[in-house]
């Protein structure tokens, strides 16, 4: 019957390595919101009021580390910044395939991915189809 609910959620992800997939079960995995508040021990120039990225389930409010967040650079949105995970999925499955200029490529399914893929081909000046 198979059993998840002591399987860690993700131990690549700092943030998650200690939640399992045991009910109630957060959602999602990527979160982009302002810090509000930080520790004793954290520089409150660097981080208080900064746009963030975090690998956190979906949330109003999150804790977590100073290493476990990204900050956004200025002018990027936080409704752009949400995106990054599947960018770096695109990006990689693009270097991955090790296309070699003048090369026609074929993207086969236009989800999400393989939108961000077709359109970092595109940047490329690559034929896709």
């Amino acid at each position: 019957r198979g059993s998840f609910e002591e399987a860690a959620l993700d131990v690549n992800i700092e943030g998650m390595a200690d939640e399992t997939m045991s009910y109630p079960m957060a959602y999602g995995y990527s979160l982009v919101g302002r810090v509000i508040r930080v520790g004793s021990n954290v520089d409150k120039d660097t981080y208080r009021n900064k746009l963030v990225f975090t690998f956190s389930p979906h949330a109003t409010h999150v804790i977590t580390s100073k290493d476990a967040i990204q900050i956004i650079p200025d002018g990027i949105s936080a409704d752009d910044a949400i995106f990054m995970p599947s960018v770096e999925t695109a990006l990689s499955l693009v270097q991955d395939a090790r296309i070699i200029f003048g090369e026609k490529v074929a993207v086969y399914g236009q989800g999400m991915i393989g939108l961000l893929v077709t359109s970092i081909l595109s940047m490329q000046q690559q034929q896709t189809t």
